[in-house]
């Protein structure tokens, strides 16, 4: 809905709390809930969402306190919440309200919110005191909002809040700022589409996950910007520094030189004269600082600190970044014995000083010092820095190809594989091929590699056979041999059976030299070679170059081996693939391998898990793989399986929009064959109705020279479109023979499914199951569009097929379409009320939400309760004499609970015949009811010895 405000993001468990406190006040009992955070938290927001929830018998009383109207109208909060606000004007006001609330309570459940206590005057703190104790009888839900921080301390509220706190019945929620990943969740909701993860990194880096600011920070923004505006937008100025202004004089000079130092700092750190401690204390009671656990002092808000700092005069901050540096620069002027901290910060003062010198050398020392401590990105980007001083520098000491190769190195340790690639193009080019041919080659192969795995281009045979020609002036180099591997596997991909031969010399060069690191890719490219002669019984031997990979760090040839040896393995079923991969990210977590790594492999498992039904595990995973920046391929993948499992679940503006933020980092490389992009765009068609374009995208998987991922979707897809716009033709009554014709000349064009035969996967004992059931599919669809008579057939065994490949979603969609033909036929009911109750069953596991809303209309019509009921428990003959067995059958019934419609359904009978039985057991049986014919059938069913308690 337009203009509807968005989801609040991340807060599942806490709704669920106060959800909980509406379910325990609609049963009659009373609770407290007092949800706490920091001001723009979202306390408010959480609140008022919960209550969107809440049943239509419950009242929500809303309490809003505000500042500094307390001193002049006691009560004011409760007096302009409640109905009637004479009920709170009698001598005792504590017991006028609670009064009113068990009057209230008694008539219909209350749910009584109170925002900002902070801000209540005393008469209304002891009023919800009385109400907090009050009877735990009572259908009373209260919810209580407090801002923490500068406003509480020292506030009348203290003691209140500890007497609260004991109550028994009081539980605290304390609301935390939003993880990356809810942020994401956040700005995808105010977008109406998921944002670039460029844009959230940059957000998150400034917001901290507090989502008032987030809202603040992205209004405005286009929902397909990758990064931020170069000025904070004047709203949120304002809302940063509204406290900031409230301080004294001093103590905003203060902040605003902790705002230059650009990160936490102690007091002994702060060269500020005199009465240093009472001007933090003002400035953290205030909520413009907090102390953290190790004494430093930093902005609640840090962004506020961007604010300040853009608030002084350019002389103002060089002239301050130039004493920080004084003061933390080292004694001789060597950074022996400093820490990578102190390091980095002293780089960056010096730079914004203005020095360029000191910046350029703190800069390495510091680069340095973080990678050997683990921090790839802060040495990368020190590193950035010295290569942008470099020619400010008289003496620099180094040339900028060293500097270029530093960065290649950190960018590479990180992960960060665009700049990885830059750093290589920008090193190519200062490269002479004649003088330094090895240098080149190595370029040329590692450059070609990243286009690949970067989606940029697939492996260019000629960049790298060229690598191939100018390295084998040293046929034994390391150089030669590692080229000759990846012209190997640059040919294999384009399916080249001349790479077969160059495959097996590479792996000899690479044993014959001893580089690990060629021998790696020769045995991937070999196992390649055997799979393109039908030999795929080398999964051992791509698992082994896995090992060596991991020894040596190499990640994106770590992926390479896994997808290599994925396709070597003869899987039984899809969660013996998945177990290689969920094995494949688990190592790499443990190797603490670049995220960008981790993730493409957690999103392969993600996409599985979907497949077979586990929507949950997917979307827990995907949340993981996203949490932190992935990578390209990883944030592609996780798009098209959430666009799928959206789509799939009937939130058709979330699926095209994860399917447009996956075209924009792919452009059109649709044929890209590590993706599925033509069976995701053809689905979605499909699903919106859109017969052409869902025909249209399915065609152009199917013509590609190479079958992209999942293209044994394809015809399926294009089929069952085509049986849509069949069926409509039909509907009105117009006839569907152009459906028809263009369905003829499909099957005529493809009579059978088209399969990936790429690599084991194309052969394994799984994939031959999956391909036989999407041709049974497109068997039923094309049966579907020519209402052919053995229909209902062809989709039960469709759907059987599905079950045992585990394709859920397939089975939900074939048994739907096998009730809905089989309800056609009076003769099938049974058929039909059984493929109905496990379409039903399967469908409302997978929350697919189209096929939920098509199966409870055909349930409806058909007169077909969805629910199917367990089998009751047969009455016994000597359980009560006299009655017939079809009079026993139905009393079973009686007594498990069911309607005079759902017996008359199980037992295909009319519910007048059904009346009639139960009227001739009630004069048998001399009960004045069924409900006491039911009671009286329990009871005489107790074996003696026994009560009905036992």
């Amino acid at each position: 809905m337009a203009g509807a405000r968005p989801p609040v993001a991340g807060r599942a468990d806490e709704i669920a709390v106060l959800l909980a406190l509406v379910r325990d006040a609609v049963g009659g009992a009373a609770s407290a809930v007092l949800v706490s955070g920091e001001p723009g938290v979202g306390k408010t927001s959480l609140v008022r969402h919960a209550c969107q929830f809440a049943p239509d018998r419950i009242d929500v009383v809303w309490a809003s306190c505000l500042p500094l109207t307390s001193l002049a109208t006691p009560l004011l909060p409760l007096r302009s919440a409640l109905p009637d606000p004479s009920s709170v004007g009698g001598s005792d006001p504590v017991f006028d309200v609670d009064a009113w609330l068990d009057r209230s309570a008694a008539l219909r459940p209350v749910l009584l919110v109170v925002d900002d206590v902070q801000w209540a005057d005393d008469s209304t703190l002891d009023v919800l005191m009385y109400v907090l104790a009050g009877r735990p009888d009572r259908g009373l839900g209260v919810a209580v909002t407090l801002r923490t921080g500068g406003d509480a301390v020292g506030h009348r509220l203290h003691r209140w809040l500890a007497d609260v706190r004991r109550l028994p019945r009081v539980r605290e929620l304390p609301l935390g700022r939003l993880d990356r990943s809810a942020t994401r969740d956040q700005i995808g909701g105010l977008f109406g589409q998921p944002p670039f993860e460029a844009l959230v990194d940059e957000v998150y880096a400034r917001t901290d996950g507090n989502p008032y600011l987030t809202s603040l920070l992205v209004r405005g923004v286009a929902p397909d910007a990758v990064a931020l505006p170069s000025h904070l937008p004047g709203e949120l100025r304002d809302a940063l520094a509204r406290a900031w202004h409230g301080l004294s004089g001093p103590a905003r000079e203060l902040t605003s030189v902790i705002a230059v130092a650009g990160r936490p700092q102690r007091v002994d750190q702060l060269r500020f004269g005199g009465g240093v401690v009472p001007l933090l204390r003002e400035s953290v009671e205030a909520g413009v600082l907090r102390c953290d656990p190790a004494g430093r002092y930093w902005f609640t808000h840090p962004m506020l600190a961007e604010v300040l700092v853009d608030g002084l005069l350019p002389e103002e901050r060089r002239a301050l970044h130039a004493a920080f540096a004084a003061t933390l620069a080292p004694r001789g002027g060597e950074p022996d014995g400093m820490g990578v901290d102190e390091m980095v910060n002293l780089a960056d003062h010096y730079y914004r000083a203005g020095m360029a010198e000191s910046a350029f050398r703190w800069a390495l020392s510091g680069a340095q010092a973080a990678r050997a401590t683990g921090g790839s990105a802060e040495a990368l980007q020190l590193l950035r820095r010295a290569f942008e001083l470099w020619p400010e520098v008289a003496e620099p000491g180094m040339s900028r190809a060293e500097l270029l190769r530093r960065m290649r190195v950190a960018a590479r340790e990180g992960g960060r594989q665009f700049e990885e690639l830059a750093a290589i193009e920008q090193l190519l080019a200062q490269t002479d091929r004649g003088r330094e041919p090895l240098i080149a080659a190595e370029l040329m192969v590692s450059r070609m590699r990243l286009r690949f795995i970067t989606g940029i281009e697939y492996p260019n045979v000629g960049d790298v056979a060229e690598a191939v020609r100018i390295s084998a002036v040293d046929p034994s180099s390391p150089e030669h041999a590692l080229a000759t591997a990846e012209l190997a596997g640059a040919m294999l991909w384009h399916e080249d059976p001349a790479g077969v031969p160059i495959a097996r010399r590479a792996v000899a060069l690479a044993r014959r030299c001893g580089s690990d690191r060629a021998l790696v890719w020769a045995l991937i490219a070999d196992v390649m070679a055997h799979g393109i002669t039908g030999d795929y019984s080398h999964m051992r031997q791509a698992l082994h170059a896995r090992a060596i990979a991991a020894r040596l760090g190499d990640f994106a040839a770590y992926t390479a081996a896994t997808y290599c040896a994925s396709n070597s393995f003869d899987a039984a079923g899809l969660r013996e693939v998945m177990a290689l991969y969920r094995e494949a990210y688990e190592e790499l977590v443990a190797l603490d391998a670049p995220h960008a790594y981790v993730s493409e492999m957690m999103t392969v498992v993600a996409g599985d898990l979907s497949t077979t039904g586990d929507w949950r595990g997917c979307l827990t995973l995907l949340r993981v793989a996203l949490g932190v920046s992935p990578g390209r391929r990883a944030d592609t993948r996780a798009r098209l399986t959430a666009a799928l499992l959206a789509c799939r679940q009937g939130r058709a503006a979330e699926a095209d929009a994860h399917l447009a933020r996956a075209e924009e980092l792919f452009g059109d490389t649709s044929d890209f064959l590590v993706f599925n992009f033509d069976a995701v765009r053809a689905e979605l068609a499909a699903a919106a109705g859109d017969t052409e374009r869902a025909v249209a995208c399915a065609l152009t998987g199917l013509g590609l020279p190479a079958p992209p991922l999942e293209v044994e979707r394809l015809l399926p897809v294009a089929e069952r479109a085509l049986a849509d716009l069949a069926e409509t033709y039909r509907d009105r009554h117009e006839d569907p023979a152009p459906a028809l014709t263009r369905l003829h000349d499909l099957r005529q064009k493809y009579p059978r499914v088209v399969v990936d035969t790429g690599g084991q996967n194309g052969q394994s004992t799984y994939y031959l199951r999956v391909t036989d059931a999407m041709q049974q599919l497109t068997d039923a669809e094309t049966a579907r569009a020519r209402s052919d008579p053995d229909e209902a057939a062809r989709w039960q065994q469709a759907a059987e097929l599905c079950h045992d490949a585990e394709l859920r979603w397939d089975e939900a969609y074939c048994r739907w379409r096998q009730a809905q033909t089989s309800a056609r036929d009076r003769t099938a009911r049974r058929e039909t009320v059984v493929a109905l109750r496990q379409a039903y069953e399967l469908a409302v596991d997978l929350q697919a939400a189209p096929i939920i809303t098509d199966l409870t209309a055909l349930a409806r019509t058909a007169r077909i309760p969805l629910l199917s009921a367990t089998a009751p428990e047969p009455i016994a003959d000597q359980t009560v004499p006299g009655l017939t067995p079809r009079e026993r059958e139905i009393l079973a019934h009686i007594v498990a609970g069911r309607t005079y419609a759902e017996i008359a359904h199980t037992l295909v009978l009319s519910e007048k015949t059904i009346s009639v039985h139960v009227s001739n057991m009630l004069r048998k049986t001399n009960a004045a009811n069924r409900i006491e014919l039911a009671q009286l059938a329990r009871r005489l069913q107790i074996p003696d010895g026994q009560t009905a308690s036992d």
